[in-house]
């Protein structure tokens, strides 16, 4: 009960933050789209930063909507959604590479029979499992990406599904910085329907795939 009505929630606050954009038009967000043009304006040199910038952040938890959302508002919807994706992906690649590398034998050793029973869960149908898991609205980016690395899970399966997985909800605050940008209502706008569209399609995988079982 407490998922879907977590899912709710989160659908519920994107559309009041979207209605209060409405109400006060983007284009009085002055610092935020002097940020991103500043990005923008700092030509390959801006593109490497925010490439490294985002990487270390999604790493360390913060979230991958964030960077989105920065992307669209400094590089537009293709190449913001292009770049803050591959950030994104390194974040998650990096964290998932330190914690079996550094961590893995330390936390095997100490819960065998927790990793155990997580490494059966993924054993079969990670790709799909992963998928579902990064559609939901409400998803531990960071804990993820680290008990991944616990398993023998295969990384560049886990990142590939990751990939698909986190392109709905990044294209919607892509969308929203894209909107802040160039005062858009109707991008606002598509932007919550996306994402009702992201939760509907983690819900119905994650339906199938329990039916199938």
């Amino acid at each position: 009960m407490r998922r879907p009505l977590a899912g709710i929630a989160l659908i519920l606050l994107l559309a009041v933050i979207i209605g209060l954009s409405i109400a006060f038009p983007p284009s009085d967000y002055i610092p935020a789209a002097q940020w991103g043009e500043a990005l923008e304006s700092a030509g390959f040199v801006g593109v490497i930063i925010f490439l490294v910038t985002g990487m270390l952040a999604t790493s360390v938890g913060l979230p991958r909507q964030l960077v989105a959302f920065i992307g669209g508002l400094a590089y537009g919807v293709v190449v913001g959604l292009s770049l803050s994706l591959l950030a994104a992906l390194c974040g998650c690649f990096l964290t998932a590479t330190v914690s079996r590398r550094f961590f893995a034998d330390i936390v095997n050793k100490r819960f065998p029979k927790p990793i155990a029973t997580l490494d059966k869960f993924i054993e079969q149908d990670l790709f799909l499992k992963v998928l579902v898991l990064r559609l939901q609205p409400l998803g531990t980016n960071l804990l993820t990406n680290v008990c991944i690395g616990f398993t023998r899970a295969s990384i560049p399966g886990f990142i590939a599904a990751s990939a698909i997985g986190y392109v709905p909800q990044m294209l919607v605050f892509t969308l929203l910085g894209v909107g802040v940008r160039v005062d858009s209502q109707a991008q606002l706008m598509l932007s919550i329907v996306l994402l009702l569209v992201s939760v509907a399609l983690g819900v119905l995988l994650y339906r199938r795939h329990i039916a199938l079982k």
